[in-house]
């Protein structure tokens, strides 16, 4: 059985990446890894705190699920991906007690990552999601 272990990552959805990235740079004391995902329309700054990532993410168009949660919710955060060794595990493990899978299935996420988003209250906010790392 695979149960969630840690937060792996949180989303911050921004409309100008630069001011965020040195706000961070200034607190965290660290560089960012920055990277553009031209399928999703995106580009990213992830920081690590203690192997919890901080992501920053702009749309770089009006097309694309970012650039319309951007349109609907305004900028801050908009996703919490908690670590899992198995996702299949986890899955089933979740489905026995009532908590789905959204239908567009497993992705695969920044650097190595697999993700599956969940079925999740929408007076909740943020997107939850699975994260698991792709050994």
């Amino acid at each position: 059985m695979s149960k969630i272990q840690s937060i792996h990552h949180l989303n911050f959805v921004v409309r100008e990446l630069e001011p965020q990235i040195d706000y961070f740079r200034r607190l965290l004391q660290t560089e960012p890894v920055i990277e553009e995902l031209p399928l999703r329309q995106v580009k990213t700054a992830r920081f690590n705190l203690s192997g919890v990532w901080i992501v920053l993410v702009q749309p770089l168009s009006t097309e694309g699920e970012v650039a319309e949660i951007l349109s609907t919710h305004g900028e801050g955060l908009f996703l919490l991906s908690l670590g899992v060794e198995s996702l299949e595990q986890s899955m089933e493990m979740l489905s026995q007690k009532g908590i789905h899978a959204k239908p567009k299935g497993k992705r695969p996420g920044l650097d190595n990552w697999i993700v599956q988003d969940l079925d999740c209250p929408q007076g909740l906010g943020p997107v939850l999601q699975l994260c698991q790392l792709n050994f």
